[in-house]
């Protein structure tokens, strides 16, 4: 996901002096921090401007406002958030193996604070700016799946699986079996998970995976 991809503008540096540059990035990454702790609703201007100074006027003339602000900011965390994602590379070698290690990336990914801070903020503020929440979706589960996705049309083609089988729909079931009960369980202020469950976790979800998808002449 690159700025272009994004249905908000990234907060532009274009056209400020050192200083000026200097206090866009203390306004973008304190007005951030804010919103992803407090929310949009309970983050003020006031709190904002109290804490990197500056006024409102400046806020209004850059942004249009703290609506503008806070799309500019989240949609900036959702360029982070997607390039994990987006640089991993699937190995073509051994089926199980990259799926095991695909398996161990995203579920680290998914429990980074800073990753369940937006998708705390995607479920609080969805009906408010639907369209962001969209982005922090596509940002996140949406490249993913689109990654395992391309590498299962991959090992369809060189046969070593099962190609009557949707590569989209397979990538969507994988993801869900290794990160759906560890993103609600810390979505919901559960505990986090260990090491020893993330394995079994992502273990069972590659045979499952497997004994659906696989060629029996690979298994």
């Amino acid at each position: 996901m690159v700025a272009s991809d994004l249905p908000f503008p990234l907060a532009s540096e274009k056209g400020l002096h050192p200083k000026g540059v200097e206090r866009l990035r203390r306004l973008t990454y304190s007005a951030t921090e804010l919103f992803l702790k407090h929310g949009y609703e309970a983050t003020s201007m006031d709190m904002l401007i109290q804490k990197v100074g500056g006024s409102r006027r400046n806020i209004y003339e850059r942004f249009g406002g703290k609506e503008g602000l806070f799309s500019a900011v989240i949609a900036e965390e959702c360029v982070k958030l997607a390039a994990p994602l987006e640089s991993l590379i699937l190995e073509d070698r051994c089926v199980r193996q990259t799926l095991e290690k695909f398996g161990a990336e995203i579920l680290h990914i998914i429990k980074q604070p800073r990753v369940l801070e937006l998708h705390r903020l995607m479920i609080a503020e969805g009906k408010r700016f639907p369209q962001l929440s969209q982005t922090i979706r596509f940002a996140g589960h949406h490249n993913a799946k689109s990654v395992l996705a391309a590498w299962i049309r991959r090992q369809q083609e060189q046969g070593k699986l099962r190609s009557a089988l949707d590569a989209s729909g397979l990538a969507y079931a994988f993801i869900h079996m290794v990160t759906g009960e560890a993103q609600l369980q810390l979505l919901s202020g559960g505990p986090c998970t260990t090491e020893e469950q993330d394995r079994s976790t992502v273990s069972l979800a590659v045979s499952l995976f497997l004994s659906a998808a696989q060629e029996t002449d690979h298994a």
